[in-house]
């Protein structure tokens, strides 16, 4: 048992008990007040005297529970037979389903919370266990950053959610972009278009499912662009596809071509300018949250490591 139920156990004035659990077949996960502490056989110590509720859980037979009272210094006993979810006809006659005994020291009340084959058969079961789980709790998803750059910023999600029944949960996430899901609680992605994208997180205990969403916004370096290099006017049209980003230039020397590129690390844009007769130069740079500015330095053609900042216009 986690050092954490442990030291909540054990808040009580009151001197722990102790119980033993077994089950026929072995091998069952045991929930006790919705944590889980092992698999039987096993001993559970440690818990403060007062009702408990156990919880018995195994692959191919039926979910079993009940109440149990715990004395103060006392080892109470728990024995369950596992009833197959489709082993109904070899229950002995007059039972009516899946049996359980238990003897505890101190002479503790015995509270029965049964969950096992009944008369209604399979379908009944499965209707009452269903009833009984409570679907995952989850909180909101966040994506980070939540604005973004066309086929170059790595987008972050998070999701985190909790079970009161103590069950495993799978995390699912759409990225709502027509591309593969994947799984767990922060995966990343990067958009090849842009758009405005609505991701989708759910989260699943097996039997119940919740969902959440969030927005992500990826916008292209398409369009038109000014800044100031070296004390000179510049005006940028750029074209972009996925990685390539293409376009021209016009200032005060006359046109020139843009070709080059985009990426996932910094600097995320790389950009070859030829503008004739000069030699090519190179500006390299990051966009800021919005991508509405291009913050970055030029290089080649007599310039080292020019500041040079565009604005989207």
């Amino acid at each position: 048992m986690g050092a954490a139920l442990a030291a909540c156990l054990m808040a009580g004035a009151e001197t722990p008990g102790t119980l033993s659990v077994a089950s026929e077949p072995a091998g069952a996960s045991v929930y006790v007040d919705g944590q889980f502490v092992g698999e039987t056989p096993l001993d559970v110590k440690n818990l403060q005297p007062g009702d408990h509720r156990v919880r018995l859980v195994k692959d191919g037979y039926l979910e079993n529970g009940r109440v149990v009272n715990v004395s103060a210094g006392k080892t109470g006993s728990l024995q369950v037979r596992l009833t197959a979810r489709n082993a109904s006809d070899a229950l002995p006659d007059g039972q009516a389903g899946g049996g359980i005994s238990s003897g505890g020291g101190g002479g503790g009340s015995k509270k029965w919370l049964w969950i096992g084959l009944a008369g209604g058969g399979a379908a009944a079961t499965a209707g009452a266990l269903a009833t009984r789980n409570h679907a995952p709790k989850l909180g909101a998803v966040t994506a980070s950053p939540a604005t973004g750059l066309m086929s170059a910023s790595i987008i972050t999600f998070n999701a985190s959610a909790s079970d009161d029944d103590g069950d495993s949960l799978t995390y699912t996430l759409d990225f709502g972009d027509g591309s593969s899901t994947a799984t767990g609680n922060a995966p990343t992605h990067v958009y090849n278009a842009a758009n405005t994208f609505t991701a989708r997180v759910t989260v699943s205990d097996g039997k119940k499912d919740v969902s959440s969403t969030t927005s992500v916004a990826i916008r292209s370096l398409a369009g038109t662009w000014r800044g100031t290099l070296d004390g000179i006017a510049e005006t940028f049209v750029f074209t972009q596809s996925t990685t390539t980003v293409g376009g021209t230039l016009s200032d005060a020397f006359g046109p020139g071509t843009v070709a080059g590129t985009v990426q996932t690390t910094s600097p995320r844009i790389r950009l070859t300018i030829t503008q004739p007769p000069f030699n090519p130069f190179v500006y390299t740079g990051d966009p800021n949250a919005d991508v509405n500015t291009l913050t970055g330095a030029v290089n080649g053609s007599g310039y080292n490591n020019v500041p040079m900042t565009l604005a989207r216009q």
